[in-house]
């Protein structure tokens, strides 16, 4: 452990530690899907207005318009630069209610098997706490709190880049649940482009009368083999995946309404837009074979992620002046418990293997993942970080009933705490050392990043 916590900071979990759970387990009690965090966005813009922030409230999907409902809160206290942004997430998943019981124990409708719960709350009370250190200390610039919507269809924060929330930010910070141990270790991740393709055609009875009928469905199947065919023809770093939404009504009648949702992931940007370029011309293709009509709408897109390894080195090292994650037996009771009813195996004798504590150290490495998040999106305006591990149980799957189960309990929450503290030392530290912030934009234009460009 390094000299410690700041003391204002600890000063404020001290007296407000039980605010941030209750608001952890409220938006956990409220799951909202993507672009549809009402509930958590009110929540969240009613605590910072009472922190003393300003605070503004938008509708990603219509950032300008007074009328629509907010799905997204940005709350600001201070003046000047540095301005430090610290990053939550609302959004919660489709069929994964689940009771907070180590057993399968479903509610009807979403769940927060992602833990967004923690992240939301998490983050707005981390920025509480660095107002509350920087008038104790008199520090100038500015904390930022930016709670967004919608990672999980992985659109929320490539809306609000276009509507340059993260413009003028001198660092973005975040941490994400994960059941690996905690770690500060650089990663990459790959460009996502979500695209449905819809195809109108002419119904008509299938057997009475087939020479009425211009067949979606014959569409859809044509594109779709056209997909599989162009597998073969693509960079091996190219992912395609898709399922099939609608593909008519009834055998015997001609479908006229057919449609399927692909995403596109390959390490570089430029090369989806390559990419989506020939899957286009496979679908207009598709649609003159049939004498159908196609229309497209994507429905997400996400950067490549720029890490920043200055920043990743400095939130290593603010997370040895917090205190560990402590677990009680009850709590690895529970675990145990849940991870046999996910795997129908006995858990591990070891602790370590069951709720995770362990920091890893600090290394240079970067690690190859194939995952998406939109994250990345960030990291075009600024040094951003996007730390993961810790809350879940470890090794169990993601976006799982198990998942939900921990973060409506303590187990997840004290993770939560424990992450967003590092990060509210972060921005102290950030805050309080002008190398600090230096250090992390000479590496940002060492990237030599590419200028920013919407692809929503």
């Amino acid at each position: 452990m390094d000299q410690g916590m700041n003391r204002y900071l600890r000063e404020w979990y001290d007296r407000h530690t039980d605010e941030v759970v209750a608001m952890m387990q409220d938006l956990w009690e409220h799951p909202e899907l993507s672009l549809h965090e009402y509930h958590a966005a009110r929540t969240m813009g009613r605590y910072m207005e009472e922190q003393g922030f300003r605070v503004e409230y938008h509708a990603a999907e219509d950032y300008d318009n007074p009328q629509a409902q907010p799905n997204t809160v940005i709350a600001s206290w201070g003046e000047g630069e540095p301005v430090i942004g610290i990053i939550g997430e609302m959004d919660a998943l489709p069929g994964l209610g689940q009771q907070a019981v180590p057993y399968r124990a479903p509610i009807e409708g979403p769940g927060h098997g992602c833990g967004h719960n923690l992240m939301a709350a998490g983050a707005a009370g981390a920025a509480a706490a660095v107002k509350y250190a920087m008038e104790k200390e008199g520090l100038k610039g500015t904390v930022r709190l930016i709670e967004t919507p919608a990672e999980e269809i992985g659109c929320g924060k490539a809306l609000l880049a276009k509507n340059g929330v993260f413009k003028g930010l001198d660092m973005a910070l975040m941490w994400h649940p994960f059941q690996i141990y905690i770690h500060f270790e650089r990663f990459t991740s790959l460009a996502i482009y979500g695209v449905t393709f819809e195809f109108e055609g002419k119904a008509a009875h299938a057997s009475a009368a087939p020479e009425n009928g211009r067949s979606a469905l014959d569409a859809l199947q044509l594109m779709n083999m056209g997909m599989e065919f162009l597998r073969e023809h693509v960079p091996d770093s190219v992912w395609m995946h898709y399922y099939i939404k609608d593909g008519g009504d009834a055998p015997n009648v001609v479908p006229e309404h057919a449609s399927a949702e692909y995403l596109l992931r390959a390490p570089d940007g430029e090369v989806i837009q390559s990419t989506f370029q020939r899957m286009l011309r496979v679908a207009e293709g598709a649609a003159m074979m049939t004498d159908t009509k196609m229309k497209y709408t994507v429905t997400s897109a996400g950067q490549c992620f720029y890490m920043n390894r200055a920043l990743h080195r400095y939130v290593y090292e603010a997370s040895r002046k917090v205190d560990p994650i402590v677990y009680t037996p009850e709590e690895y009771a529970y675990g145990r418990q849940l991870m046999e009813s996910v795997t129908g195996k006995p858990a591990p004798e070891d602790d370590d293997k069951v709720l995770i504590t362990r920091v890893l150290p600090y290394t240079d490495n970067v690690r190859q993942q194939g995952c998406c998040t939109d994250a990345a999106e960030m990291s075009h305006f600024c040094p951003t970080i996007h730390f993961w591990g810790g809350g879940r149980l470890f090794g169990m799957p993601s976006h799982h009933w198990c998942v939900t189960s921990v973060m409506g309990m303590s187990i997840g929450q004290k993770a939560g705490l424990y992450a967003y503290k590092v990060i509210a030392q972060v921005a102290y530290d950030a805050l309080t050392n002008p190398q600090m912030v230096k250090d992390c934009w000479a590496d940002f234009e060492a990237q030599h990043i590419p200028p920013y460009q919407p692809r929503m």
